[in-house]
């Protein structure tokens, strides 16, 4: 069944979603490049293991049982202190009140793609990456992530990344570029970088691609050799194949529920439109 949208669907990126639609589309990428690439090279899939953050419990406050503690103290007036400060006369021993937050963890295996070239050795002479949700937040992933990346990005291999991903961090390239993103009028909702290795003698210097939620997402361009013609890929047609094929409209995803992360206050109506639609047909 093909998406009610003309571009990326908002309501995939629901993290209890997009692990499934993430490995769907790293897989239909590899398809896409092996039957566009020159002969030698050729397109595989990787994985690596990730925490994968789904779901975050109640926060909830913790009352230490006062009846328990042994000592309590009796504040005193600080004669010192002008302003009669209240200091203690023995170190306290009841825990003071607090909040618990569970994060919930659920280990992944993350799909990437591979280009490599089969006449040296099979090297990987570029490498995409599809972010994903614990990528972009504060933890363990993310630093595992970045840490891969810069050591990518100071190898002979060329470095794509594809950020489908609306909430999280966007700062991989430092807080400059960050500031920067959100520059462009209109602002872009999906982004992918394109890094060259060769050209990094000239400091990281990348090409962006961009789009909206309500337009169709970018052809960009698969750097291979610096001598050599690039290839494409055109991420919409890969979107629309991985979503044609998957699980989406056969009720994996109930549409009836805001998307997660919220929809531009601008962008709801337009949404709703699209859904009305295609449920018309």
């Amino acid at each position: 069944m093909p998406s009610p949208f003309p571009g990326m669907d908002p309501w995939l990126e629901n993290p209890k979603v997009w692990p499934d639609f993430h490995d769907r589309l790293a897989e239909q990428i590899s398809s896409t490049l092996n039957r566009n690439l020159p002969s030698h090279y050729y397109a595989q899939l990787g994985v690596r293991e990730e925490l994968g953050i789904v779901g975050r419990t109640t926060i909830r406050q913790i009352v230490p049982d006062v009846s328990i503690q042994s000592t309590q103290w009796t504040p005193k007036r600080d004669r010192q202190s002008d302003g009669g400060v209240a200091v203690a006369d023995a170190p306290r021993d009841t825990v003071t009140s607090s909040w618990e937050i569970d994060i919930v963890y659920d280990k992944q295996s993350i799909s990437f793609v591979e280009i490599r070239d089969s006449r040296s050795g099979h090297e990987v002479v570029t490498l995409i990456e599809i972010l994903s949700p614990s990528n972009k937040g504060s933890g363990p992933d993310h630093e595992k992530y970045v840490k891969k990346r810069n050591e990518f990005l100071e190898s002979k291999t060329s470095f794509i990344e594809i950020d489908l991903l609306r909430a999280g961090r966007r700062d991989f390239f430092g807080p400059d570029v960050h500031q920067r993103l959100y520059q462009f009028d209109p602002p872009m909702d999906y982004l992918a970088f394109v890094q060259r290795s060769w050209r990094r003698a000239e400091g990281v210097r990348y090409q962006l691609f961009g789009s909206r939620i309500q337009d169709l997402l970018p052809v960009i361009a698969i750097p291979l050799r610096e001598s050599e013609p690039e290839s494409t890929l055109d991420l919409q047609y890969a979107f629309q194949e991985t979503y044609d094929r998957g699980p989406y409209r056969r009720g994996a995803v109930d549409y009836n529920e805001p998307a997660d992360p919220p929809l531009p206050e601008g962008v709801i109506e337009w949404a709703q439109k699209c859904l009305k639609n295609e449920t018309a047909r």
